[in-house]
């Protein structure tokens, strides 16, 4: 992977308050997907002075999802969090939605053209819980083109992580590669912002399966890790390889991936009904503070689909309890 710094190497310490936890072996890679290298570095101020971003990775593939109808799914997963030297509670959120986003801009679009716009498939991941008395909420978006451009390269992704100590922000846009920005209350985090060549990421894994279970990587390939683990585990910001694997069942799909650098592996449960729901999925890896091998758990609770962006009165609240919601 080629990094064109605008800043320093960035390493992602003190989430909360404790010392930073990290490991590193030798590494290689293979890329199974379509990979496109960028072919310039770029210089973010000036991008944004003019609103306008290449987005190189064309394709003539469109995918339907009229499973969702107008409407968003919204699935709720029981969470146990590893963190730290424990497993704490919690709860996720997914919620997956289309919706027409602009190509330049690389916001939803309020009134969107051919010319001007593409529909993307949009996840919003919730993860909060509590670790002892303080409590986190970290909210993931991606927003992947489901026609004109290569699905395996989100238009934008975006973290928002909060908890007592304070809060980060981290986006990432699709420019000729892509364009990573991050803002921070810590000063060891700093504001920092430079460019990746086109790689897979791990946070648009979640759409590729609600896609097409034939999107998911198998055999080794590379990887840039989750915004969420890395805010988490503080570690150097860059591409790993990583190796898949899919299996099928009466039911549904299994699918696995592994970081081997990381000592970080990924197990999703997909249903073969629903647009490949996902039902479970599991993330192990060794907790900062400890370095000791822990496993979060994400196993479905409760799910809806519908137009929740209507339902915002006080006799919809009903709905939450439905869904089996803590928060």
């Amino acid at each position: 992977m080629k990094l064109h710094y605008i800043s320093p190497i960035l390493f992602f310490l003190f989430l909360s308050c404790e010392n930073k936890t990290n490991s590193k072996e030798e590494n290689t890679s293979t890329v199974d997907v379509p990979k496109i290298e960028s072919d310039k570095s770029v210089n973010i101020e000036e991008d944004k002075a003019d609103g306008s971003r290449s987005v190189k990775n064309l394709s003539d593939k469109s995918y339907d999802l009229s499973y969702f109808s107008g409407k968003a799914e919204v699935a709720t997963y029981k969470l146990t969090k590893a963190r730290y030297k424990d497993k704490h509670p919690g709860e996720a959120v997914l919620i997956f939605v289309t919706e027409p986003f602009l190509i330049n801009k690389q916001v939803k679009a309020d009134q969107p053209t051919s010319e001007n716009s593409v529909k993307v498939l949009k996840m919003n991941r919730i993860d909060r819980f509590s670790t002892g008395i303080y409590d986190y909420s970290q909210f993931t978006s991606v927003f992947t083109p489901i026609e004109k451009y290569d699905v395996h390269y989100p238009l934008k992704m975006t973290l928002g992580s909060q908890d007592w100590c304070g809060q980060s922000f981290t986006q990432i846009n699709n420019n000729d590669g892509f364009e990573y920005e991050h803002k921070s209350y810590f000063e060891s985090d700093g504001d920092t912002s430079y460019h990746i060549d086109y790689v897979l990421t791990e946070d648009n894994i979640f759409n590729l399966a609600r896609l097409s279970i034939d999107l998911l990587p198998v055999g080794e390939f590379e990887i840039f890790p989750s915004l969420t683990y890395l805010r988490n585990s503080h570690l150097e910001v860059k591409n790993y390889t990583a190796v898949g694997t899919l299996d099928y069942t009466e039911t549904g799909f299994f699918y696995v991936y592994e970081i081997p650098e990381l000592r970080r592996s990924v197990r999703f449960f997909l249903s073969s009904e629903n647009q490949n729901r996902i039902l479970s999925w599991e993330e192990s890896y060794p907790t900062v503070t400890d370095n000791v091998m822990r496993t979060s758990t994400y196993e479905l609770k409760g799910v809806k689909v519908l137009p929740y962006w209507e339902l915002n009165k006080k006799e919809n609240a009903g709905l939450r309890k439905e869904l089996k919601m803590m928060y």
